[in-house]
């Protein structure tokens, strides 16, 4: 047996000044890769050869992807882009990416100064001055209910360090701010999901996604041109959303609704156990499986369950049982959701119809009142902005508007999902939504679901 390390990722500031970008690219590791079905040769060896041959390995890949569409092979190259003074509106179309990685400025943790992003198409007109006075007054109750929060949290004895209390006062007080809020964000990401990030960049009707898209292909040019060719959006996916009827709605939705399930699940997860050991018919397992009492169920999954950690994952059986849920939400909570990609998340357009969410601190300070003014300023300038451009008012919109989701995962996931979201450390309102999924799963499947809980719950 032999391992060699074929590459990895390094800081861009550590090349030469006088290193030629177009000889250090990733395209070398994915035409090598690609020639491994069909050479004889080994692996390092297609590897040394690429890197003698740069323009050939292009033009490999070019034929390799784009003719005869084996796509995964632009995955073996995977970038790292800095993003810096992004909208957190824009950021959820972002990381609408699935298999890519993202980390991004916390406002739980980071006390916010109130850069926000200015619309582009609103610079220079009189709905600039309104947009800016609004923020100003977004940021300054910010300001105001986090220090009301921190003096009410010391008053009642909080239980926790001063940093502890000040991230609880930070949580809650955010619900407040814009959508516009400025953040900043690491991604790793493929060249193939790359090129569909781009793409979906494109098919936006915003001028702040247009510049991110110029400028992050201006920092990749060159780089892999022969993985990462087609990032123009086509007239589908520029005009998906307007062919779709609109249709009149009822907003005043429950925080947590079941959709769907599978009934059988947890059979057929036992079903897919015993195929996944014996082999032979799934149906015939399944048969058997549905033989058996319910006592014999408990027992076989709490054996198979046995000395599981709060790190590892159950069985991939588990993904058999599958969920779907509708879920009215803050976009402080979706903020969290949406980092479950493994998950189908279908989320709707934000409206200020949907109402807001008020976290219990603020209310126990009595901001109320303070955040009912505020938000009703926000709705008149939504519509302004709507008129402006479609989509336009969700820039203003705040942290605490609704906005509603379905969330269609499988049990496997919901394990993963349970263990974050469950926990005490987690963000309040998405504890809320994961405790009730924890209850009623446990009910629906008392043996497959038993260990659905936070990480706190689970060691202790």
């Amino acid at each position: 047996m032999q391992v060699v390390l074929a590459g990895y990722n390094v800081d861009s500031s550590v090349f030469s000044q006088n290193a030629k970008k177009e000889v250090i690219t990733p395209e070398t590791i994915s035409a090598a890769y690609a020639r491994i079905s069909r050479s004889k040769k080994t692996v390092t060896e297609l590897r040394q050869q690429a890197l003698l041959e740069v323009e050939k390995a292009r033009k490999s890949n070019d034929k390799i992807i784009f003719e005869m569409g084996h796509n995964s092979i632009a995955e073996h190259a995977v970038f790292n882009l800095d993003i810096i003074g992004v909208s957190r509106f824009l950021v959820e179309f972002i990381q609408h990416s699935r298999l890519a990685s993202f980390t991004e400025k916390s406002q739980r943790y980071v006390t916010l100064d109130g850069d926000f992003y200015l619309p582009a198409e609103i610079a220079g007109t009189m709905l600039e001055t309104e947009f800016r006075e609004l923020i100003t007054q977004q940021n300054n109750t910010y300001k105001k209910l986090y220090k009301k929060a921190c003096n009410y949290l010391e008053d009642v004895g909080f239980e926790g360090s001063k940093r502890e209390l000040k991230g609880k006062a930070k949580e809650d007080a955010r619900y407040v701010l814009a959508l516009a809020t400025q953040t900043q964000l690491g991604i790793t990401i493929n060249a193939r999901s790359l090129e569909k990030l781009l793409c979906r960049l494109d098919s936006l009707p915003w001028l702040e996604a247009a510049e991110l898209k110029q400028k992050i292909e201006r920092e990749i040019k060159g780089i892999a041109p022969s993985l990462i060719k087609y990032t123009e959006a086509t007239e589908y996916e520029k005009e998906l959303e307007q062919r779709i009827p609109t249709v009149s709605v009822k907003h005043n939705l429950p925080q947590l609704q079941l959709l769907h399930y599978d009934y059988d699940g947890e059979d057929r997860i036992l079903a897919a156990l015993l195929f996944q050991k014996n082999g032979g018919l799934m149906s015939q397992h399944l048969k058997r499986v549905k033989e058996y009492s319910s006592l014999e169920k408990n027992e076989i999954f709490g054996n198979i369950l046995k000395n599981i950690q709060s790190y590892q994952s159950v069985p991939r059986a588990f993904e058999l049982a599958d969920f779907t849920f509708q879920l009215s939400i803050s976009s402080c909570c979706f903020g969290q959701l949406k980092r479950h990609r493994m998950s189908t998340i279908i989320k709707s357009n934000y409206q200020p119809q949907a109402g807001y969410v008020i976290p219990p601190l603020l209310r126990k300070i009595k901001a109320e009142k303070e955040i009912q003014f505020l938000m009703q300023r926000v709705e008149k300038m939504f519509y302004k902005l709507e008129e402006e451009k479609k989509g336009l008012g969700s820039y203003i919109l705040t942290n605490a508007h609704r906005v509603n989701v379905i969330f269609h995962v499988n049990l496997r996931e919901l394990y993963h999902f349970s263990r974050l979201r469950s926990d005490k450390h987690a963000q309040w309102e998405i504890r809320e939504i994961s405790l009730q999924i924890d209850s009623l799963l446990r009910n629906l499947f008392p043996n497959a679901a038993q260990l659905l809980m936070g990480k706190d719950s689970f060691n202790r």
